[in-house]
């Protein structure tokens, strides 16, 4: 019976939050297995990698149910990038002072940053594995269309529910992880680590209009069809799912590989 009941609120979380509860699982185990091995064992406390994967992927996708239990002390999972005019010509330390930055995902995922960083020096595997966790968490959360738009549930083109029609449904029941674009990661340097992820973030904006506009069309249809939803979003998910495991590996090797 509880083993029911969690499954059961698995599946809600899934259904209200971005990514779905198994994909961002399926992101965080890619990017850490294009990762080359050596450099995960300085930080996965002795556990075989296969093992150590599962563990962060875990943890990732419950980085999403934390905010049933403790709300406030869990930043929200998207941001807007027009709600902070001048801030790409900024560097992490100076984006974290801004007002409201550690109520977002891009605040949260430099705060993680920073947290992987200097964890990853100490011996406290449990809070640099949950560091990583929150990084690969957020950094796929602001690769998700929806979550870097105003129009992040169809709410201003009278499509209530697109967040969980295209996001949610389709990343639990078509996606999968065989389908990533595999591209190996690389190390970037603090002052490049803004501008990647200000390019990622606006892509995603665009590909948000491609989400809008395959749900309007299917509900047109006399009968909503997810499959042909699927066809017609399926190259642009894949992208930004695989965009994804490229960001998540990147900022880690990139936070573990870097001087403080």
């Amino acid at each position: 019976m509880k083993a029911t009941l969690l499954l059961l609120f698995l599946i809600v979380c899934s259904l209200c939050l971005g990514w779905s509860f198994f994909t961002h699982s399926r992101i965080a185990v890619a990017a850490l297995e294009s990762i080359e091995p050596s450099l995960l064992e300085a930080i996965s406390g002795g556990l075989p990698l296969p093992l150590f994967n599962d563990w962060i992927g875990l943890q990732a996708s419950f980085v999403d149910v934390d905010r049933y239990f403790v709300r406030e002390l869990v930043p929200g999972h998207s941001f807007r990038i027009h709600n902070y005019p001048g801030i790409e010509g900024l560097t992490m330390s100076e984006i974290l002072e801004l007002p409201g930055m550690s109520r977002n995902a891009l605040g949260a995922l430099i705060t993680a940053f920073f947290d992987v960083r200097n964890l990853s020096r100490s011996d406290d595997f449990a809070g640099t594995s949950y560091a990583i966790a929150r990084l690969f968490h957020f950094a796929s959360d602001l690769t998700m269309p929806l979550h870097v738009v105003n129009n992040n549930d169809g709410q201003l083109t009278g499509q209530p529910g697109l967040h969980v029609r295209i996001e949610s449904i389709l990343g639990n029941f078509f996606f999968r992880s065989e389908m990533l674009l595999r591209q190996g990661p690389r190390i970037f340097g603090d002052e490049e680590i803004p501008v990647v992820l200000f390019e990622s973030i606006r892509k995603s904006m665009e590909q948000s209009k491609v989400f809008e506009e395959a749900d309007m069309k299917r509900k047109r249809d006399s009968a909503y069809r997810f499959a042909a939803l699927w066809g017609d979003v399926k190259e642009v998910l894949i992208e930004a799912t695989s965009r994804a495991v490229y960001l998540c590996a990147s900022l880690l090797i990139s936070a573990i590989s870097q001087p403080n």
